[in-house]
């Protein structure tokens, strides 16, 4: 992810400081019954959450652990549309719209309206650089 490292250090990029550890983590995904991929972990360990001029994505920190954004909205997400389960949420981009990431980093676009998921053929890192620089 170094293009997303770079950005960071480029811009005033907003994360946290009470980071969770490896273990927190996995602690958290097991309690939670996510899997996550590696870019995800990367951001979720190195960042915890990322917020960028009018964009917020979710995250993990040290302090709320499992009542996080990303856990609790994923939690949510998962209740009422099954077409999320096995996803994790990022991002809540408006008008009943989610952004989800899978076991792979593949970022696909929920849609609670009607309960669809539509892959964005990108990845995680890509995602974030688009998402920022636009």
């Amino acid at each position: 992810m170094d293009k997303l490292v770079n950005f960071i250090k480029s811009n005033e990029v907003d994360f946290t400081k009470n980071l969770v550890t490896e273990n927190e983590l996995n602690e958290i995904l097991i309690q939670s019954n996510i899997k996550i991929g590696s870019q995800l972990k990367e951001y979720i360990l190195t960042y915890g959450y990322l917020g960028y001029e009018s964009y917020e994505l979710y995250g993990i920190n040290s302090k709320q652990k499992t009542d996080s954004d990303m856990i609790s909205q994923t939690k949510y997400l998962n209740k009422y549309f099954d077409s999320s389960i096995g996803f994790i949420a990022l991002e809540n981009v408006g008008e009943g719209s989610y952004i989800l990431v899978n076991s792979e980093d593949q970022i696909f676009i929920l849609e609670t309206e009607n309960n669809t998921m539509k892959s964005k053929n990108m990845k995680l890192e890509e995602y974030i650089l688009e998402r920022f620089e636009n």
